[in-house]
């Protein structure tokens, strides 16, 4: 055999192997900025999820990839592993952030049990049956106890709400990420710079881009409200068909595992808490309110600014406080931060201390509902941006025209408490109306631009475009009526630091009056309650919270709140 052949069939078989291990590597190390990985990749990614530190990175890199994938290609929204994919990035990061808080599995908590959850989700995606196999032989063998009744213990459902709030929040960084790159960008006015000069173009197609990418991560949003919760079923579903036996049925494909025990049934999604448990089922006596079948009271001492709260008293999103104690985490804007902002009304900002119409002499102090950094926004005319404001349904149109709304809606009645800090008595939710804007040249500019002279009290430039503020919410504690009849702090707050934004009210009525703010829709939270015309505790059955020295109410009707 000559010297040069054998060379070259060494070297073919080697670099065709060196090829075959570099694509390897490449699809592990890229992780889900790569598609169709293969099992061993699927299982070299769960495995690196154990890892201290480094599951951390990876998870973040998944989740930005299966994010950024959703929001650009809208028809991907329709494949259900692609939103199992999500859930199994997101459910490290929430449970890693909530630690020892968060309902663990087996001796599994906090960032342990999120590389674990993470595995069995990968597991469940399409090559699932091969991939789940080889998981639980490796956690078996690894110290981690009895693997297949950890997995009994699973049940993705009961994390849907976290993993709605925890998808919102990396969207936001995303989206405050994208309005930096956007703002740098526009303060190069690439409008203005010469044709023939470098880099315009791109900077020209990188401010629409990055307005583009918004818009999708907003609308990536809305479809994850009614999106995760299937996910969280087929994922249930597809476990339980695993450890039945039948994993064709999960995931198509003729794996087993050897468990040698008893396969369970896969049963339906339960719902949390028991909504009957303190139910009397025993008729009541005539006349005797307090033994309704359906009646649960709550006897406090005073007034409270809520009527509905759990068996511990929290009201729905609320979090204990302590007057004098408790740090809240969004306080209010000082007077100080809003004098070091207010020139801008004289460009056409609204004023967030305006004379108060209602009160002579004082004035409002919307800048306290603001916390950290407050910005003064706009949108121009024609542009396909809208905001969404929640109103209650037991009051009128006169609502609809408030100052205070959101660029999309809270994924349930408890996100709009707990983080939009959104108190019982100032709505009730049910409703929602958005606000478009109006198309260039439309006659309500004009409007909207005498309306901004007037609060000026200064000519300002003409501009088509609505001009707001934006900003955290801030957070607010409830209030109770002490034995002096004087309303104090409460022993509990809503936390708020969702971004809220704030129109001036005329400038709203006349959008209102023009029809560029809808009519009313319903929110269809699924933690609204029809009876009680209210948000209701999503965990656990719910009270009525009655004072003492108050009478007890008329039982509520069946059916609408009238």
């Amino acid at each position: 055999m000559s010297q040069a052949a054998l060379p070259a069939g060494i070297l073919d078989r080697v670099w065709d192997g060196a090829g075959d291990t570099w694509r390897w590597l490449r699809g592990v190390v890229l992780g889900e900025w790569e598609d169709q990985r293969s099992t061993s990749q699927i299982v070299a990614d769960a495995m690196v999820g154990f890892v201290p530190g480094l599951g951390s990175v990876v998870t973040l890199r998944d989740l930005i990839a299966v994010i950024v994938r959703l929001a650009r290609h809208p028809d991907k929204r329709e494949e259900v592993d692609e939103w199992i994919l999500l859930v199994v990035m997101l459910l490290p990061l929430i449970l890693a952030a909530a630690g020892a808080l968060a309902a663990g599995v087996g001796a599994l908590v906090g960032a342990e049990l999120g590389g674990f959850l993470r595995a069995v989700g990968l597991c469940l995606v399409k090559k699932g049956g091969v991939a789940l196999k080889t998981l639980v032989e490796f956690l078996n063998a690894h110290g981690y106890g009895n693997a297949v009744q950890a997995l009994r213990e699973v049940k993705f459902a009961r994390h849907k709400d976290a993993l709605v709030r925890g998808l919102n929040e990396q969207i936001d960084k995303l989206i405050e990420l994208a309005r930096g790159l956007q703002r740098r960008l526009q303060a190069l006015h690439p409008h203005s710079l010469p044709a023939w000069l470098p880099g315009r173009e791109a900077a020209l197609r990188g401010v629409h881009n990055c307005q583009a990418f918004i818009e999708q991560l907003q609308s990536l949003r809305e479809a994850a409200r009614r999106k995760i919760p299937e996910a969280l079923l087929e994922m249930d579903a597809r476990l339980g068909a695993l450890l039945a036996g039948d994993v064709r049925a999960a995931t198509h494909v003729t794996h087993t595992l050897p468990t040698g025990q008893a396969a369970p049934a896969v049963a339906r999604l339960e719902r949390s808490g028991d909504e009957t448990a303190l139910r009397n089922p025993h008729p009541p006596e005539p006349g005797n309110t307090r033994r309704l079948p359906e009646r649960r009271l709550l006897l406090v001492q005073h007034r409270r600014e809520y009527s509905l709260a759990d068996a511990s008293g929290r009201p729905v999103g609320a979090k204990p406080y302590v007057p004098g104690v408790t740090r809240v985490e969004n306080p209010a804007l000082q007077r100080v931060a809003w004098n070091a902002q207010k020139s801008k009304v004289q460009e056409g900002w609204p004023d967030l201390a305006a004379p108060n119409p209602n009160k002579p002499g004082r004035h409002n102090t919307d800048y306290d509902t603001f916390s950290g950094s407050l910005r003064p926004e706009r949108v121009s005319a024609g542009s396909p941006q809208t905001f969404k404001r929640l109103v209650s349904h037991d009051k009128d149109e006169v609502m609809d025209r408030g100052a205070f709304w959101n660029r999309e809606l809270p994924a349930d009645g408890h996100d709009m408490r707990a983080h939009s800090a959104i108190k019982e008595g100032w709505n009730k939710n049910g409703e929602y109306v958005e606000l478009r804007v109006p198309p260039r040249g439309h006659a309500v500019w004009k409007e909207l631009h005498a309306l901004q002279e007037q609060a000026a009290g200064r000519p300002v430039p003409y501009e088509e475009a609505l001009k707001f503020w934006e900003g955290p919410a801030a957070s607010q504690v409830y209030k109770k009526q002490n034995d002096q009849g004087r309303w104090v702090e409460d022993d509990w707050y809503l936390a708020g630091g969702k971004p809220q934004q704030f129109f001036d009210r005329e400038q709203m009525a006349a959008l209102q009056r023009h029809g560029f703010i809808t009519p009313r829709q319903k929110t269809n939270y699924p933690d609204f309650n029809a009876e009680t015309g209210n948000i209701v505790p999503r965990d656990g059955p719910w009270f009525e919270v009655v004072p003492l020295d108050a009478a007890v109410p008329p039982p509520r009707p069946t059916g609408n709140t009238p």
